[in-house]
């Protein structure tokens, strides 16, 4: 598994993680706190952790990034926006049940779809129920764009 964010090696040395810290910082404690407390729901609910799941050491409100993996739409982590580096990996069958899984959440902040086929990425992205939809890349954002989510997410779109 590899990561923009990351090299893929298990212990990257300190001073390479140092020169990814404003990804990793977290704005106040309380949101700190949230996202190690939904890290720890992860592991407590059976996903698997793949990397991170835990605070760097004497730096500060800083999150290592964390991948989850085997996610189950029941668990806390997939049902609540954590708004910190964590990435939760879910399996599905069908592009159509990947898509009524995806809107079944209360929540409508942003997406992604990766794939090759154009087709797919168009199809996929409008039945999706989300402010911002990227295709083949995550978190590209324009300030000349709208912004903003769906249901639970915000209070409309942003500019």
């Amino acid at each position: 598994m590899t990561s923009p964010c990351l090299p893929p090696t298990p212990t990257p040395s300190l001073p390479h993680l140092l020169s990814y810290l404003p990804l990793f910082l977290q704005i106040d404690q309380k949101q700190f706190d949230k996202i190690l407390d939904l890290i720890d729901s992860g592991k407590k609910e059976g996903a698997k952790l793949e990397c991170g799941g835990v605070a760097m050491e004497d730096t500060g409100l800083y999150i290592l990034p964390t991948v989850f993996s085997h996610v189950k739409d029941h668990m806390r982590i997939a049902k609540e926006e954590i708004f910190g580096p964590v990435q939760c990996i879910f399996h599905f069958k069908s592009t159509q049940e990947a898509i009524e899984r995806a809107n079944s959440t209360e929540y409508g902040l942003a997406s992604a779809v990766f794939t090759r086929n154009l087709d797919r990425a168009l199809s996929v992205s409008a039945a999706l129920e989300t402010g911002t939809v990227w295709v083949n890349c995550y978190n590209a954002l324009h300030a000349q764009a709208p912004f903003g989510g769906y249901k639970m997410s915000g209070n409309g779109r942003e500019l």
